[in-house]
Order: C-alpha cells, then sequence, then structure tokens
C-alpha cells in the first residue's frame, strides 16, 4: 500500500542559517572552513533537540513542534489548535521556538531568516508537504533581512499582546531578540551581558570585510538590536 498523505491545520516555520552556502563554498578548498563547516553541521543537528529536552514532561508529545532538516535549513510545525487544551495556541509555539533558535545561533555566531506560515500541511518525520510548507519556504526566500517573517493569515490570527512579534513596514515579524527566551535571563544582568555580547558579535562581524549582502545584514542588525536592547530593557525593568 503507497503513502496516504494526511493534511492537518499547523503552523509552520522554515528557518535558513545565514552564511551557510558561503562557508561551504569555502570548505572545499580550506581547511578551517572545512571545520566550520564541521561545528555548523553538529550545531543545526543538535538545536532542536536541545531545545526539546528542555520541555515540560506534562506537555503531549504530539504539541511539540515536528521539526525535519534540509542542508542549512529547519523546518518546523505545530498543531494550530488542540481539543484537550483549549489555551493551546500552535502558532505562538513555533514562534516561541524561532525565538529561542535565534538566540541559540547567534551564541554561536549565526543569523537566521526564515517565514511563518499557517494552513494545511502533512508533515513527518522525513517530510514536509502542503501549501503552509510553500508559503513558509517563499517568505523566506523574499526577504532581505534577517528576520522570521509571518505570512499574512499568520499575521492575522497572531493575538499579540507581547513582543514576541514585532511589525514594520508593513509585515509582522518574530523579533529574534525577545529577552524573555534568553537562557538564564532571571540572574542579574544577564540580559544586559547577552546584549552586549550580540554587540561585540556584530561589530566582528563587519570588521571582517564581508560581502556586501552579509554586510548589510549584520548592519541592520547591529541597528535593530541598539533598539531592541533599549525597549526590551525597559520592559524588564518595569
Amino acid at each position: 500500500m503507497g503513502t496516504l498523505v494526511k493534511f492537518e491545520d499547523r503552523a509552520v516555520a522554515f528557518i535558513d542559517v545565514l552564511g551557510f552556502k558561503t562557508l561551504v563554498a569555502g570548505a572545499v578548498e580550506r581547511d578551517e572552513q572545512l571545520k566550520q563547516l564541521s561545528g555548523l553541521v553538529d550545531l543545526l543537528s543538535s538545536a532542536v533537540p536541545t531545545l526539546d529536552a528542555s520541555v515540560d514532561t506534562s506537555i503531549a508529545a504530539h504539541l511539540i513542534p515536528k521539526h525535519i532538516y534540509i542542508s542549512d535549513c529547519i523546518i518546523l510545525s505545530a498543531p494550530l489548535t488542540d481539543t484537550d487544551r483549549q489555551s493551546y495556541d500552535g502558532l505562538s509555539v513555533v514562534v516561541m521556538r524561532a525565538i529561542q533558535l535565534a538566540h541559540y545561533f547567534l551564541r554561536a555566531g549565526h543569523l537566521i531568516r526564515g517565514g511563518i506560515s499557517v494552513g494545511k500541511v502533512w508533515h513527518t518525520n522525513s517530510n514536509i508537504v502542503g501549501p503552509a510548507y510553500q508559503e513558509a519556504f517563499l517568505l523566506e526566500q523574499n526577504c532581505n533581512e534577517p528576520i522570521i517573517v509571518l505570512s499574512e493569515s499568520a499575521a492575522k490570527r497572531w493575538n499579540g499582546g507581547s513582543r514576541m512579534c514585532l511589525q514594520d513596514n508593513g509585515q509582522v515579524f518574530v523579533n529574534g531578540l525577545f529577552d524573555y527566551y534568553i537562557p538564564n535571563n532571571t540572574q542579574h544582568g544577564e540580559i544586559e551581558r547577552t546584549y552586549a555580547n550580540y554587540a561585540a558579535l556584530a561589530d566582528q562581524k563587519l570588521a571582517e570585510g564581508l560581502p556586501q549582502s552579509a554586510h548589510e545584514k549584520w548592519s541592520w542588525f547591529k541597528t535593530f538590536l541598539q533598539t531592541e536592547a533599549s525597549e526590551g530593557l525597559k520592559w524588564a525593568q518595569a
């Protein structure tokens, strides 16, 4: 009997680690970049399992976002709703995981970019099919800044009420710097230290003579960091 595709209503995120393709090209000829590439591959494969390990054991397994990898990309999805948990919101769960991944990769020196959509999708341990996935993929492909953009339907569904998502230039995007998901953020000064480390990372990248496209992304990130660090600390101190 052949494969039976069964579509479900899910929130889907397509997330790309920026700079991977350049690293691959250099790794073919340079041992140092090959070492860096190997480290990034390990980082990719460990990212979601590391975050999954911190999920409370009371959470049903089917509500934890599924994930698969394609090269330098992570694809996540979660059910939009759950009949046993009226308060459950799959879009919020996927946005939360996207923020966690943004911090995870920033700590290792990488920016990410992506798209989040809602709709029909079939997601197994080895494949994902459906219009929601295709839309999330196209959102990432058409985005210039290092952000994760919500589709129009996802933006309409987003309930707001926090700084997990922001709006600018007519688009809603995930706030990858949201301080609530900074590890150990309850420790005195940890938020400030984290933002300072991110600022130092941006300065380091901007001084490396990167290709114009990469330089523009780190420049955008530095400007966003300056704005969000100030705003986030206001909330933390309120």
